[in-house]
């Protein structure tokens, strides 16, 4: 029996960086491995839902997804994990607690260069609301090429969806741990090694779950998960495998934890 075969197949619903859309997985599909789907969600605003009103609030935001990922991608029985990019690692995981709250819990939550919800402070980016303002915070992350923030048309169809998802980070709220207990399932966190922080930032997320947390670290900078699409799906392929190869009694008491 061959690898691919020994594997049953799960789908990586994966969500974009602020400002993104869910081309940015457009490679991923063909790097992925035969057992793994990957389906991109799309965020009200932009790519195919660009008709749609941008969301402001996180949480309703996540409330939105959820009901989404019930509708179109999640059954009960279904394998699926979680993978977030920054401000997509915050909804991801705010998804994966509402989905586990309905009964379907992912196999596991990745989450990458996203600074985790007890230490976070996004509150600046509430006040974000001047084009000059919010142009200078895009040179300061990185990822956009100076020329294309110099293309004022550009710029006008981009900024909206800059500023409402930077709403989203400055308007987020962690639960308190008193009113929601901790994930269940495995957090695997990526990061970055030139990224603005450390990376030893984001293992604050091994609070988040009472099961398995590890990090894998990346040459790369905030938005390494655009540099070599094949290795990170390598990466998440491994951290999955336990999940993959559990049998179904394992994975129903684990997700029940």
């Amino acid at each position: 029996m061959t690898d691919a075969m020994a594997f049953e197949a799960c789908r990586l619903l994966c969500l974009p960086c602020a400002g993104g859309s869910a081309t940015v997985y457009a490679r991923w599909a063909q790097a992925a491995p035969s057992w793994l789907a990957v389906r991109p969600l799309e965020l009200p605003g932009r790519g195919t839902r660009h008709h749609e009103p941008l969301q402001h609030d996180p949480h309703l935001l996540a409330d939105q997804l959820t009901e989404e990922c019930l509708a179109q991608h999640v059954r009960p029985g279904t394998r699926f994990a979680l993978f977030g990019h920054s401000l997509g690692g915050l909804l991801a995981f705010e998804i994966a607690h509402r989905l586990h709250a309905r009964g379907c819990s992912p196999a596991a939550l990745f989450v990458a260069a996203s600074r985790p919800p007890a230490t976070r402070d996004d509150s600046r980016y509430a006040a974000l609301r001047d084009d000059a303002e919010v142009l200078a915070e895009m040179r300061a992350l990185g990822g956009t090429p100076e020329a294309l923030l110099a293309e004022p048309e550009l710029m006008a169809m981009v900024l909206p969806v800059i500023k409402a998802d930077f709403q989203l980070c400055g308007h987020y709220r962690r639960p308190s741990p008193q009113t929601r207990a901790p994930l269940s399932m495995p957090i695997h966190a990526l990061a970055g090694r030139r990224d603005a922080f450390a990376p030893d930032v984001l293992d604050d997320w091994r609070c988040e779950t009472t099961g398995s947390y590890t990090r894998t670290d990346f040459d790369g900078d905030h938005f390494f998960v655009r540099d070599d699409p094949a290795h990170l799906l390598a990466v998440i392929a491994n951290g999955l495998a336990p999940a993959m190869h559990a049998p179904p009694s394992a994975r129903a008491l684990a997700g029940a934890r």
